[in-house]
């Protein structure tokens, strides 16, 4: 009840009518004082006039009964005039104050006068005096007698007082006071009406624009004060909406394709996984990742990059169901971050991207795992066709992570994880194809965590990691004139642990830049102990795609150089030929500046990536080197297809006047057949493993102990050190 007082007494109607009574009563408050005071002065003026005459009757009557000195019928008089209506006092004395009569028959008739000051005056002069004070009016006569004043009369009377006048006249105002406010109280009412009604549509409209519904209007009904205020709301509110799509197209658009980005994202896949939990559907997360997107941008520009992104989010727009797909509003983010609607995201999907080439589809529910595998492929079908860059036909494609909510993850960074570990699986397997997240991939994923972290404690300490050392056999001399030098990584617990087990990760995590730093310093001290040792051989060190791609790296290959003092002619690169080929521009500035020191560049794995002859003409390599897959082929007599293919390397190598290795040599009729068509070098089992430094400097030594023919004997018989 008090609460509804109270919230009564805050209103405005409340307010309203309390100041027009207030004004009411004020008004005929102050109407009333001033009738009053001046009624009270009137009847004082009456009183005033009333006092004098009745005094002047009384001192005419008292000057005949002093002629004969009777004293009682004086008082007779006196006491008659005491009792009239308003006296409060009379008295009369003689001219010499010999007496003194107040009509009082209780009071000696011989009494000094307490009033002389205002008698004696009035006998002096013989002239009347009065006094007016709060309480009396107090009038002197004096008593003539042959114009002789012979004594005074002095009679004091009531003095009307405030109070006297006001409640008369309250009485007779009141019943015209009631119709005044009642009046007053109508009127106001009609006015508040004509002002809070307006506003009070003003404030509804405005709880609701507060709550997000930015589309409604603001009412402008009411005086015209409260019409401009309706259109100043109206405009702010334009305003409001105008700023606040910028807002939330800057917070949760990306500027490039015009898509979600991963904020908006990440706030509908958390609250699809919510849903997904409460109702126990299913929904997909897919993961998608353009392949060849690095080579477009290092290629073409980034600009190309951005027209290609562009396209892209068209056709996966085009590929999802237009009726199915959450368009990106401002308006519609903000109404759907107010509340988990469920009509909102049921059966929807959603296109987003989280930044460089990756994007992400969220299917809110599906019914089968299936469902997201042929969105998956519908996805890679549409990225399949070419892409137009100003003109140039531009070809790349796109592989698609697959991940189910809530099995593979309750929460957005679970999921999110899952579907980026199955891209990472469909780009291992091949690119250009979808995978679904398996617990074997979470596993998968742990152990390269823990490779990481491992991998960070060993390029620490320093002690873990060590090169290995393969030779390259001359075909011709059969004399060992360079080495490979591979990582071993001897793990305290785990125990040996192979490349291909870690150098991965190290690319991933970024751990390749030290790696690689570390191979290329160990490799040059081990160099410059073979140097001093008399020891006449190079050593081939593999560089990372990370690596090459650093504007600095001619720089750090210099400053090894100059640390270590090794010979940079005994020096050898390999890159892989996708690296060259990616951007041969880098690849030329680095081996412009290296090979003028006499650093040799070779192709590592020459025939397995997108060989493109005019580029590679370009480019002053050393060394080709032949993969072991070509080389196995020689194996099988039959397989004229794979002997043809190495002829052509060999015979296009020479042509170029590169040398050649091939790898992975295991047996002497893949030996002989290389060294018949003009192979350089040969290097594999058929030789020696990989072996640390000390016991690649005994096998060196005791390699070299045999005289040319026996080396050639024991490399026709498969004899191996």
């Amino acid at each position: 009840m008090l609460a509804k007082i109270k919230h009564v007494s805050n209103g405005i109607h409340f307010r309203v009518l309390m100041l027009v009574v207030g004004v009411a009563v004020t008004l005929v408050a102050a109407q009333f004082v001033t009738d009053t005071v001046v009624e009270t002065q009137k009847v004082q003026d009456q009183r005033l006039v009333e006092a004098r005459s009745m005094t002047n009757v009384v001192a005419r009557s008292l000057e005949k009964q002093f002629d004969f000195f009777e004293l009682s019928d004086i008082e007779e008089i006196l006491k008659s005039v005491r009792t009239s209506e308003h006296v409060k006092q009379v008295s009369a004395v003689d001219r010499e104050f010999t007496f003194f009569l107040d009509g009082d028959p209780v009071t000696p008739t011989l009494l000094p006068s307490g009033d002389s000051a205002q008698q004696t005056k009035a006998i002096e002069t013989s002239k009347p005096t009065f006094e007016i004070t709060e309480d009396a009016i107090t009038v002197v006569e004096p008593l003539l007698r042959g114009g002789q004043s012979i004594g005074a009369v002095m009679i004091r009377f009531e003095n009307p007082k405030f109070s006297e006048v006001m409640w008369p006249i309250l009485k007779t105002n009141f019943f015209s006071l009631i119709p005044i406010l009642t009046l007053g109280i109508m009127l106001a009412g009609v006015l508040v009406n004509q002002i809070t009604k307006p506003l009070l549509s003003l404030a509804n409209s405005a709880k609701l624009v507060a709550q997000g519904d930015l589309d409604r209007s603001m009412p402008v009904e009411g005086p015209n004060e409260i019409r401009q205020l309706g259109h100043a709301f109206s405009g702010m509110i334009g305003k409001l909406k105008e700023n606040i799509e910028q807002i939330y197209e800057l917070a949760y658009v990306d500027r490039t394709t015009q898509l979600p980005n991963r904020e908006f994202f990440r706030k509908e896949l958390t609250r699809a996984i919510r849903r997904a939990v409460r109702q126990k559907v299913t929904g997909a997360l897919l993961f998608v990742d353009l392949d060849g997107f690095k080579r477009v941008n290092d290629t073409h520009g980034h600009d190309a990059g951005d027209m290609i992104l562009s396209q892209f989010s068209e056709r996966l727009a085009n590929v999802l169901r237009a009726e199915d797909l959450i368009a990106f509003k401002a308006m519609n983010a903000m109404e759907t971050e107010a509340g988990d609607s469920e009509k909102a995201n049921k059966n929807k999907q959603m296109l987003a991207r989280l930044g460089g080439d990756e994007f992400t589809v969220l299917l809110s529910e599906i019914r089968e795992a299936t469902d997201a595998a042929t969105v998956s492929q519908r996805i890679i079908d549409a990225v399949s066709l070419p892409f137009d860059v100003n003109g140039t036909k531009v070809n790349i494609g796109a592989s698609v992570g697959i991940a189910i909510f809530p099995k593979d993850g309750s929460d957005y960074q679970t999921i999110l994880k899952s579907a980026d570990m199955a891209m990472y699986q469909a780009k291992e397997e091949g690119k250009n194809t979808y995978r679904y997240f398996s617990e074997e991939l979470n596993q998968e994923a742990a152990r390269r965590m823990e490779i990481e972290q491992d991998l960070r404690v060993a390029l620490e300490n320093n002690n873990e990691l060590e090169l290995y050392y393969q030779p390259k056999i001359h075909c011709g001399t059969a004399l060992p004139k360079s080495a490979e030098a591979l990582i071993r990584w001897k793990h305290p617990e785990k125990g040996m642990i192979q490349p291909l087990d870690f150098i991965n990760v190290a690319e991933d995590c970024g751990l390749i830049l030290p790696l690689g730093r570390w191979i290329l310093l160990q490799a040059c001290q081990q160099l410059k102990k073979f140097e001093d040792a008399g020891i006449d051989i190079s050593i081939a060190v593999n560089i990372s795609t990370a690596q090459f791609e650093r504007p600095d790296l001619s720089n750090i290959v210099i400053e090894v150089l100059e640390e270590t003092g090794a010979n940079p002619a005994n020096l050898e690169l390999e890159l892989t030929e996708s690296m060259a080929m990616q951007n041969p521009d880098i690849a030329l500035n680095h081996i412009n500046i290296l090979k003028k020191l006499g650093v040799r560049f070779a192709i590592d794995d020459f025939g397995t990536g997108y060989s493109n002859l005019s580029q590679l003409s370009r480019l002053p390599f050393d060394v080709f080197k032949i993969d072991r897959s070509f080389v196995d082929k020689l194996t099988n007599r039959d397989d004229e297809h794979g002997r043809v293919i190495v002829k052509t390397i060999l015979g296009m190598a020479n042509s170029l006047n590169y040398e050649t290795v091939a790898e992975g040599v295991e047996t002497i009729s893949q030996l002989e057949f290389l060294t018949e068509y003009g192979c350089t070098y040969a290097q594999g089992y058929y030789f020696a493993r990989p072996m640390p430094s000390q016991e690649f400097t005994q096998w060196y030594t005791a390699w070299k102990k045999q005289d040319k023919s026996v080396m050639a004997a024991m490399m026709r018989q498969g004899a191996a050190a």
